[in-house]
């Protein structure tokens, strides 16, 4: 399916600590100055700030994404409902195959076939979360820690010192290619859990770290083989594939069923719909908390009944 486009979502997100986060920069300098675990820094726009790397990012929102499939789902494939591999095992199941591109995705369990794997690209990416304004090691806290010893009750690490961040806002973008409602309605389960504080972001987050905030401010669809008629969306050959209102999964621009989506994967949900810039192509966008809100219940509809499709 990585072969032509038939639908993008763009999903704008502010990222805020809601309490310590640090996302450590995996060495150490030659700085005595510097604590042991220096937040990551990069050059951006105004200066040199800290950021969330996409990586780190794009692997937490997968991790989790992994435990709320094996929740309601399997860790092998069983049946045809939902179901997630172990990533780290060459002998996963989504690795015993070398078949068509349509046969790998079909095969596929449903994280590695939105996240990827190493049989197939992902239909997910993340930017990197930059602040609006740099925020520079001077505007960082320094906490102190050591490590216990479990045996003797003696510190066996330690003192050492790392820096935190707990005010600012991160912003970023989750682009999707070639999506599917449910896969927006897994990813919607996902932020949230994120936003409630169910779980973390980063280092020592069983120790009261990692808490953040994730806020979509908006959300743009983009259906670059279809028209906007007098009454639906259409494809180029007039065909009606869902009404104004309607955000159009995958399925709904599939001649064929090679690749097992739904002919129906459709949600309706309070779009502004609109012609591309260049008049080849449809746009949809949707802002404001409630409207986006929404959206998400209907995706996770969509969800639901992927779950429990086998039963």
């Amino acid at each position: 399916m990585h072969k032509r486009v038939v639908n993008t979502a763009s999903i704008e997100m502010v990222i805020a600590p809601a309490g310590p986060i640090l996302i450590k920069s995996g060495k150490e300098g030659g700085d005595p100055t510097k604590p042991d675990m220096e937040f990551v820094e990069t050059y951006y726009a105004k200066g040199k700030t800290i950021y969330l790397p996409g990586s780190s990012l794009k692997g937490a929102l997968r991790a989790h994404c992994e435990r709320i499939v094996r929740t309601v789902g399997s860790s092998s494939k069983t049946n045809d409902g939902v179901w997630a591999c172990d990533p780290l095992s060459s002998k996963s199941d989504c690795r015993k195959h070398n078949d068509s591109a349509e046969d790998t995705y079909i095969q596929s369990c449903t994280i590695c076939r939105l996240f990827g794997s190493t049989e197939m690209s992902s239909h997910f990416r993340i930017e990197d979360a930059y602040p609006e304004e740099p925020i520079t090691i001077e505007q960082t806290e320094e906490r102190n820690g050591v490590a216990i010893d479990r045996v003797f009750g003696s510190v066996a690490v330690g003192p050492f010192n790392y820096q935190v961040v707990t005010r600012g806002e991160f912003q970023t973008a989750i682009h999707l290619k070639n999506f599917t409602t449910t896969q927006l309605g897994l990813l919607a389960l996902a932020i949230r859990d994120f936003d409630c504080h169910r779980v973390g972001l980063g280092f020592a987050k069983s120790r009261g770290m990692g808490n953040v905030s994730m806020r979509i401010g908006k959300i743009t669809f983009h259906y670059p083989g279809a028209v906007k008629g007098e009454r639906a969306i259409e494809s180029l050959l007039g065909k009606e594939m869902g009404a104004w209102s309607d955000v159009l999964g995958a399925g709904c621009f599939a001649s064929d069923d090679k690749y097992g989506y739904r002919a129906d994967d459709r949600v309706a949900a309070a779009v502004r719909t609109d012609e591309d810039d260049y008049g080849y192509g449809v746009v949809q966008s949707l802002e404001g908390d409630e409207e986006i809100r929404n959206l998400w219940r209907e995706c996770v509809k969509s969800w639901k009944r992927e779950t429990q499709r086998e039963r």
